[in-house]
C-alpha cells in the first residue's frame, strides 16, 4: 500500500488507552474544582512597591540586593498551595471540524517491572589500579559482555552509572573483566554491579494516562526513552533526546563550527495513550580540528604568523572550558581549556634529569635528592616527541578540576573533541547560510520524518522486545482539530466611524485610517553614515517627501516639514544631534542608519529612551534604497510602528466578543511575561520583561524590566524575583490611564517555562501577583486571575493532506484532543500563516483560572489576541503581550543598565554558594528605568 493510500485508511487516535493492561480496571479520578483560592489579607500591607515612584530622569537603573542571606535547600522551594487546574470540559466545540496529521506515532508497551542497578565500569591500569572509563569505552564493555556471557540478560544503559533490565543480576555480583582494543592498544576494563537501586513499575505510565495518579512518572519515561536509544548508539550521536548521524558532513559555518541535521525522539503520555514524537532537528558542533586551525577559523585570522597580546586576552574568554584532546602520543587524553599561558619557547619548568617522569605540568617532587634541570616546554616536546611548528603561540592550561598547578600543552598538540555542542548564537550571515537547510516545507518534513521512523526498524529492535514495545511506524497519527473563526479588526472610516477589516488566511489589509493617531507637530530626520553624495541625497529626499504623504493615508499626520541633519556616526555627533532635536521640541526622530555598526543603533536607543526622552524610529538606508520608487508598502509598515510609539492605536479587536459570558462592566488587563537568558554565558544577567495593557481596548501596552544576577558562575533561574513590584506599577499605570478604574479580570501569558517548573511558577509568581493585587486593591474586590503558559520550544507539528499535497494547517487551527495532557488544561493553537517552511504551533497550558473560562473561551480569546500586534496586519504566532515582552527584553539588552556608580557587587562568599542551596535572596536584581516621557509608551515595538 502506498503512503498516500495508507493515509486515507488512517484512523483517529482512540479515546481509550491503546494496549493499556490496566485500562479496564482503572477508575478515572473526577477532576477537582478549578483553582479559585484567595490569599488572606497580609498583616502588613505592601508599601512603596511602585517602580514608578523610584524613577528619575537622570538615574538609569537602581540596584537591589540581599542584606542577610538565608540558605535553604532550594532556590525556589515548592509549596503546592496551588496545583495546575484540570480541563473544565471534554474540549472545545467552536470552529470548523477538520482532521489533520501530527508527527506522533502510536506506542504499545507491556506492563512490567524494571530493575535499576547502580554499576561501575573502570579501566584497569598497568599497575592494577582502576581509573574511570570513557563513555564509549563503557558502552563497548557492555556490548562485549553481552556477547561473551551466555546468560547475560538484555540490559539497557544510560551512559552513566545506571543499568536497567527486567532480570535480576544475581549471577553477576562479582566483577567481570574484558579486553578491548582502544586506539590500537589492548586495554582491560572491569564491570561491577554495585547495588539494586529500585524497581520501577511501567504500570505507572498508564495510571497517569487514566487519571489514577496526577504525578507524571518521570522515571518510567526515562527508562523507556533510554531503551529506545540502545540500538542506535554505535551509529548515531545521542544528546538527550536528539540523534545525529556520525557519517554526515556538517555544514561549515566558517568559524570552526558546523551544523548537523538529525532528529528528535521522545515518549509522550497523551489523552489517547503513549506516543512517540519524532521531528527533524538541527544543532551546531565544533569541528574536530587541530586547535591552531580551529583558532584561525574562529578568529578569522591566521595566527600562525603572529598573535597580539589583545588577541590572546580575547581567546582566553572565547575558548574557556572548550573540550580538547591530545593528539601527540598514545591514548588521547581529554581536558577542558582553563586558560592560556606564555608560548612554549618561553614557558619553563623543572624536570628530572633522568627523564623518567617529566611532564609539561608544573608538579612537585617529594624526593629532593633527584637532580632537576630547567627546560622550556618547546624543548621538552622536541626531545620527547618532535619539534613544535608554532612555538610562539600561547600554551593551553588544561589542568583538571581543582588542581593547583597548570598542565601546559602547546596549542598544536591538541584538537577539539568531536561532536561537542557549540552554543554560541549564529550571526546574520550564518543564519542565512543554514536557512536553506533548516527551513523545510511541510511535504518534505512529513516525508523525512516517515523515512526516519521506518529506517529505525522498531519491529526488529531486540531491546524494544524486552518490554514488548511496538511502534506503529506506518503512518503519522490522524487526529481531530478545529479551525476557529478570526475576529474583525476595527479602524476609522469617513466621519470617524468604525470600519471593520475582515481577516483572511491570517492577514488583512488596511483600507482606512488607524483607530487613533496623535498629530505630530514637530519632527525631523537624522542621517548617520558616510557623507551623503548625490544618490544618497536623492533617496533621502524621496523618503522625506513620501513619508508624510503616505502616512497620512493611514491617519498619521505630520503637520510640519521636518528638520533634517546628516552627521558622521560618532558618539559625540549622535549625542549633539539628538540633544539639538530635544531642544527644538521634536516629538519624533526618524533615524536613518547607513552601513553603521550595531553600536550606533544602541547609542541612539540609549539616548532616546533613557537620557533624553525622545521617541526614535530607526530606518535602514539599504531598505530605503531597495524600495526606492515603491515606498507605499514600506511606509505603511513603518507608520504602524510610529503610531504605536507616539501613543496611537492602530486597530482594535473586541476581545470580549470571544467569550461566551462577559459583561460591559468587565475591564480586562492582559499581561505578557518573558525571561531571556544568554545561552553561552553564565556571567551575563537574565532580563525579565513584564508587559501589560493600559487601556480599555487592550491595544496599548507598557513594559517594565529588570535584570537578574545569579551568584557568580551560576546559571540563572526562571522565576522573576521582582514580579510583585512590576505588577503593582503596571496596575497603577492602568488606573491612571482609565480614569482611576482598576481591571476586574487579569489574564497572564507567560513564556519560557518548562514542564518541570510549573509548580514553582504557581507557588511563586502567581503568589506574587496575588500579593500585588492585595496591595493595590486594598479592601476592594480583587480581580479574577488567569495564568497561562505559552510554549514554542516543543517538537509537535501538524500537517493537512488534500488527497494530493501535504500542506501546513490553516491559521486558527486548535487541537485539544488526542495528543494533549491526559487531565490538565492545555491545547495547541496555530494562529499564524506560515511564510516559509512548516508552521510551528504554540502549546498553551492553563495553570490557574479564576475567570471560569471553558475551552472555547480561552482558545478563542487567545486566537483573537494574536491579531492585536501593532507591528503588522497579520495574526502572530503567540499572543501580542508575550511577543511584546520578548521584544522589550531583547531591546533592553542594548540599554545602559551598567552605571559605573551603580554596579552589582559580588557578595562575600559568592564562590562558596552551593548551586543547590542558594535562594531567591541570592539573586540580585537591577530595575531598568526609562525616561519619564518614554517609559509608558510602546517604545519596544
Amino acid at each position: 500500500m502506498s503512503k498516500r493510500q495508507s493515509r486515507n485508511k488512517a484512523s483517529a487516535v482512540p479515546k481509550s488507552v491503546w494496549n493499556n493492561p490496566s485500562a479496564e480496571a482503572a477508575a478515572v479520578t473526577p477532576a477537582p474544582q478549578r483553582s479559585q483560592s484567595e490569599y488572606p489579607t497580609p498583616s502588613e500591607a505592601i508599601a512603596n512597591l511602585s517602580l514608578q515612584s523610584e524613577a528619575t530622569t537622570s538615574t538609569r537603573s537602581k540596584t537591589t540586593g540581599p542584606s542577610n542571606r538565608r540558605i535553604l535547600h532550594s532556590v525556589v522551594p515548592d509549596s503546592a498551595v496551588l496545583t495546575p487546574i484540570h480541563r473544565p470540559d471534554q474540549g472545545g466545540k467552536a470552529g470548523q471540524p477538520v482532521q489533520i496529521y501530527t508527527n506522533h506515532f502510536r506506542v504499545s508497551i507491556d506492563d512490567a517491572i524494571v530493575n535499576q542497578y547502580n554499576i561501575e565500569i573502570s579501566m584497569v591500569r598497568r599497575d592494577g589500579k582502576l581509573t574511570a572509563a570513557r563513555k564509549n569505552e563503557r558502552w563497548e564493555t557492555l556490548q562485549q559482555l553481552a556477547k561473551r556471557e551466555k546468560n547475560f540478560p538484555i540490559v539497557w544503559y544510560d551512559e552513566g552509572s545506571n543499568l536497567y533490565t527486567r532480570e535480576l543480576l544475581t549471577d553477576f555480583t562479582k566483577p567481570l573483566r574484558v579486553n578491548l582494543n582502544i586506539d590500537d592498544e589492548e586495554k582491560v576494563f572491569e564491570f561491577k554491579v554495585l547495588n539494586l537501586v529500585r524497581q520501577e513499575k511501567i504500570r505507572d505510565i498508564f495510571d497517569f494516562i487514566t487519571g489514577r495518579t496526577s504525578i507524571r512518572p518521570r522515571d518510567p519515561i526515562r527508562i523507556i526513552e533510554t531503551l529506545f536509544k540502545q540500538s542506535v548508539r554505535n551509529d548515531l550521536v545521542c544528546i538527550r533526546n536528539k540523534f545525529y548521524s556520525r557519517r554526515q558532513k556538517l555544514v561549515d559555518l566558517n568559524d570552526g563550527r558546523g551544523m548537523a541535521s538529525g532528529f528528535h525522539q521522545a515518549l509522550c503520555l497523551t489523552r489517547g495513550g503513549p506516543t512517540l514524537n519524532v521531528n527533524l532537528t538541527f544543532a551546531c558542533f565544533y569541528l574536530p580540528l587541530n586547535f591552531v586551525d580551529f583558532s584561525c577559523k574562529y578568529l578569522r585570522k591566521d595566527i600562525t604568523r603572529e598573535i597580539s597580546p589583545s588577541e590572546v586576552e580575547g581567546i582566553k574568554q572565547l575558548f574557556k572550558n572548550l573540550p580538547i584532546e591530545t593528539i601527540h602520543a598514545g591514548r588521547p587524553l581529554r581536558y577542558r581549556v582553563r586558560g592560556f599561558g606564555r608560548p612554549p619557547n618561553q614557558l619553563t619548568f623543572d624536570r628530572r634529569s633522568d627523564n623518567k617522569s617529566a611532564a609539561a605540568a608544573g608538579s612537585s617532587d617529594d624526593d629532593n635528592t633527584v637532580a632537576k634541570v630547567t627546560t622550556t616546554v618547546a624543548d621538552y616536546f622536541a626531545q620527547k616527541y618532535k619539534p613544535l611548528r608554532y612555538p610562539h603561540l600561547p600554551c593551553v592550561d588544561a589542568r583538571k578540576g581543582s588542581e593547583p598547578n597548570a598542565h601546559w600543552l602547546p596549542m598544536e598538540v591538541v584538537k577539539i573533541v568531536e561532536w561537542e555542542r557549540a552554543l554560541k548564537p549564529l550571526d546574520s550571515v550564518q543564519r542565512a547560510l543554514v536557512s536553506k537547510t533548516t527551513i523545510i516545507k511541510p511535504d518534505k518534513r512529513y516525508d523525512d520524518i516517515i523515512k526516519i521512523v521506518q529506517q529505525r526498524n522498531f519491529q526488529s529492535d531486540p531491546f524494544l522486545k524486552a518490554l514488548n514495545i511496538k511502534v506503529d511506524a506506518r503512518e503519522m497519527l490522524q487526529i481531530n482539530a478545529r479551525i476557529l473563526p478570526p475576529p474583525e479588526v476595527k479602524y476609522r472610516g469617513k466621519g470617524n466611524t468604525e470600519v471593520a477589516e475582515h481577516v483572511a488566511v491570517g492577514k488583512w489589509a488596511i483600507r482606512n485610517r488607524f483607530y487613533h493617531s496623535p498629530v505630530i507637530n514637530k519632527w525631523g530626520i537624522l542621517y548617520f553614515g558616510p557623507k551623503p553624495q548625490n544618490q544618497i541625497i536623492s533617496i533621502l529626499q524621496e523618503f522625506e517627501s513620501q513619508l508624510p504623504q503616505l502616512s497620512s493615508q493611514s491617519g498619521v499626520v505630520f503637520s510640519s516639514k521636518p528638520t533634517t541633519m546628516a552627521k558622521p556616526p560618532r558618539q559625540d555627533e549622535i549625542e549633539n544631534a539628538m540633544k539639538t532635536a530635544v531642544n527644538q521640541g521634536w516629538q519624533l526622530a526618524i533615524v536613518v542608519l547607513n552601513d553603521v555598526p550595531n553600536e550606533v543603533y544602541e547609542c541612539v536607543k540609549q539616548l532616546g529612551n533613557q537620557q533624553l526622552g525622545l521617541p526614535t524610529q530607526c530606518v535602514s538606508f539599504q531598505a530605503l534604497e531597495r524600495n526606492s520608487g515603491k515606498l507605499r508598502m514600506y511606509v505603511q509598515n513603518l507608520s504602524q510602528k510610529i503610531n504605536a510609539k507616539i501613543g496611537g492605536i492602530n486597530g482594535v479587536v473586541n476581545l470580549k466578543a470571544a467569550l461566551s459570558h462577559s459583561s460591559n462592566e468587565d475591564l480586562f488587563m492582559f499581561f505578557g511575561i518573558d525571561v531571556t537568558h544568554t545561552t553561552s554565558s553564565t556571567t551575563l544577567p537574565s532580563i525579565a520583561a513584564v508587559v501589560a495593557s493600559c487601556d480599555p481596548t487592550c491595544s496599548r501596552y507598557v513594559a517594565r524590566l529588570c535584570e537578574q544576577y545569579p551568584p557568580k558562575g551560576r546559571c540563572s533561574i526562571e522565576i522573576i524575583k521582582e514580579l510583585d513590584k512590576m505588577v503593582i506599577d503596571l496596575l497603577q499605570v492602568f488606573s491612571r490611564t482609565c480614569g482611576n478604574r482598576l481591571p476586574n479580570r487579569l489574564v497572564f501569558y507567560r513564556d519560557g517555562v518548562d514542564d518541570g517548573q510549573f509548580q514553582k511558577v504557581l507557588d511563586n509568581e502567581v503568589d506574587k501577583i496575588k500579593h500585588a493585587c492585595r496591595a493595590v486593591y486594598g479592601k476592594a474586590q480583587l480581580p479574577r486571575l488567569t495564568f497561562i503558559i505559552v510554549k514554542k520550544g516543543h517538537h509537535t507539528r501538524f500537517f493537512t493532506y488534500d488527497g494530493q499535497y501535504t500542506k501546513n494547517i490553516e491559521p486558527g487551527t486548535v487541537i485539544d484532543q488526542d495528543i494533549t495532557h491526559p487531565s490538565q488544561f492545555d491545547f495547541y493553537l496555530c494562529s499564524q500563516a506560515a511564510i516559509m517552511g512548516t508552521s510551528r504551533p504554540a502549546l498553551y497550558h492553563v495553570l490557574h483560572d479564576e475567570n471560569g473560562f471553558n475551552s472555547d473561551d480561552i482558545q478563542q480569546l487567545t486566537y483573537w489576541i494574536c491579531h492585536t500586534d501593532a507591528r503588522c496586519t497579520k495574526s502572530v504566532s503567540i499572543p501580542a503581550p508575550v511577543h511584546y515582552a520578548h521584544l522589550a527584553a531583547r531591546a533592553a539588552r542594548m540599554l545602559d543598565f551598567h552605571d559605573a556608580n551603580d554596579r552589582i557587587e559580588e557578595a562575600e562568599g559568592d564562590d562558596l554558594v552551593d548551586q543547590e542551596n542558594f535562594t531567591l535572596e541570592d539573586i540580585k536584581t537591577k530595575v531598568m528605568l526609562l525616561n519619564d516621557k518614554i517609559q509608558n509608551n510602546m517604545w519596544f515595538v
